[in-house]
């Protein structure tokens, strides 16, 4: 069952980074601005820089590579994202759709916060069951070669 839900997470975060890796990162970056939580230079950075941690978080998670440490950043990244649809909502920004996944699917904010709220504890849940969430993994296979 962890297996399952760790392979349907790795491919939320593959086909959102690699949707916004395809689109010009100008795409991107307006859905930044439109939250307004970084200043204009920062939002640059953003847009550039975690379309490739997203896709590189769901590649580890697919392979099970290094999954203790991609599962924290998993778990900061959606908490991170909650935050700021949260406060989206709150100071009524006029967002229609998340930009979560580009062009390619379009979520109100309000859904958005149900999935990254479902992908937290998903986090939560495979950091108490780490040795689980490593079966059919590259680090179970690395740990049995090791010994």
């Amino acid at each position: 069952m962890l297996f399952v839900l760790r392979l349907v997470i790795a491919l939320i975060f593959i086909v959102s980074g690699f949707e916004k890796l395809i689109s010009p990162s100008e795409n991107f970056l307006y859905v930044l601005q439109a939250y307004a939580v970084f200043p204009d230079v920062l939002a640059g950075i953003v847009a550039v820089v975690f379309p490739w941690i997203e896709l590189v978080i769901g590649l580890f998670l697919a392979l099970g590579l290094w999954l203790r440490p991609t599962v924290l950043i998993l778990a900061c990244m959606s908490g991170s994202l909650i935050m700021v649809v949260i406060q989206a909502i709150i100071r009524k920004l006029p967002i229609d759709s998340c930009g979560c996944f580009g062009n390619l699917v379009h979520l109100p904010l309000h859904g958005v916060i149900i999935l990254d709220v479902t992908i937290f504890l998903s986090a939560m849940l495979f950091l108490q069951n780490i040795s689980a969430v490593r079966r059919f993994s590259l680090d179970q296979f690395y740990d049995k070669t090791s010994v």
